[in-house]
């Protein structure tokens, strides 16, 4: 007996297989996952087990106008126009605006505080992609969720993007992060799902988001100096995020079925000190840097607040304590089939709109 391609097989030759024959025919099809296939031209205990899934025909996007949802919907619109979308937002103002940039999609209002939205947004739905905002509490949306994703019966494949740091014990997670923390929160999430037996693929975005820039951006354009935490972190455009998952959707390869994929762009593994030198150069000026918590309760406290300041400086010293964690992997790259968008490029590319103090602040704006 040896193994081939994750299966046991027993004491068989090779065959070329047929153009002119289907293996899919003698599929059990059962199963929304791993099928097993049997050769006829094989001795009956030669079953080799094969890893094919369908590509959801309905594609359910929560977070549908956020900055990896709405890419994931362009991304679809564009690869699988065949494909239906339903596009959900939490934010009944954002469904013209939704609807206008995709005519073909269906926009649908969905609230994780009301299990009833959930459960007419998930129904028909064979593909679902789950992100959550910032300070969810997780247990009684993910539970109410999971409920309506059974009642429904329809997803082959589950798409929860998480934010945490892999293979991490929840012991080690400091008090002072409490409830609504990224760590606390997504952890819960994870093991309802895990649970739940259903079809669930996570991706982890183990890195933090290009976009952010926008924020950091406030520092340096008022005092030529990046304002920030001190901590090592890999990094992510958020583009690329949604492209990853797009692809995993499209894929016809169940074995990512139950697989939890930490995403990052395989290049860039920095301090934000070392960011400002790479400002420095892309901005043709000189950029100091302060990680300070003076200077960031200073400066951000009047952005977003004191205690909000107050809770990503928590945040953020706890992943340096635990910076090590982190490793470049080349996942990203393999899935989109292209190199990630690295900081460097990024900074080129929006470097204008940086200038002028453009870009969203997101979750860092205060009120």
């Amino acid at each position: 007996m040896f193994r081939l391609s994750g299966a046991f097989v027993a004491d068989c030759g090779f065959h070329e297989a047929r153009p002119d024959r289907n293996p899919l025919a003698h599929t059990d099809r059962s199963s929304p996952t791993i099928k097993s296939i049997t050769y006829l031209n094989q001795p009956s205990n030669a079953t080799m087990a094969t890893f094919i899934k369908a590509v959801p025909s309905t594609i359910l996007i929560f977070g549908a106008s956020g900055h990896i949802g709405g890419p994931l919907a362009q991304f679809l619109a564009r690869e699988a126009p065949e494909t239906k979308l339903r596009l959900a937002t939490s934010n009944d103002s954002k469904k013209a605006q939704l609807q206008s940039a995709f005519p073909d999609a269906e926009v649908v209002v969905a609230n994780y505080a009301d299990a009833s939205s959930l459960s007419a947004a998930v129904t028909g739905a064979e593909g679902v992609f789950v992100i959550t905002p910032p300070g969810l509490h997780e247990e009684k949306p993910m539970t109410d969720l999971v409920s309506a994703l059974k009642q429904a019966g329809s997803a082959t494949q589950i798409i929860r993007f998480l934010g945490l740091f892999p293979e991490f014990p929840s012991s080690k997670i400091p008090p002072e992060l409490g409830p609504g923390s990224l760590p606390v929160e997504h952890r819960i999430a994870q093991k309802i799902f895990d649970d739940s037996g259903l079809p669930v693929t996570y991706v982890n975005c183990g890195a933090t988001f290009m976009d952010n820039l926008a924020i950091q951006m406030r520092a340096v354009l008022a005092k030529k100096t990046v304002i920030w935490p001190e901590h090592r972190v890999p990094w992510m455009d958020p583009r690329d995020v949604a492209e990853v998952v797009g692809r995993l959707f499209l894929s016809t390869n169940a074995k990512h079925i139950g697989a939890f994929h930490t995403m990052n762009n395989g290049h860039d593994l920095m301090t934000f000190k070392e960011l400002s030198i790479i400002m420095s150069e892309i901005f043709d000026e000189p950029i100091g840097y302060d990680g300070s918590h003076e200077a960031f309760a200073g400066f951000y406290g009047k952005v977003m607040g004191p205690h909000l300041s107050q809770v990503l400086w928590n945040f953020f010293k706890f992943e340096e304590a635990h910076e090590e964690v982190w490793a470049l992997n080349n996942f990203v790259e393999r899935t989109i089939g292209r190199k990630p968008v690295t900081v460097r490029q990024w900074l080129l590319e929006h470097k204008d709109d940086l200038k002028r103090g453009e870009g969203d602040l997101g979750w860092a704006a205060r009120g």
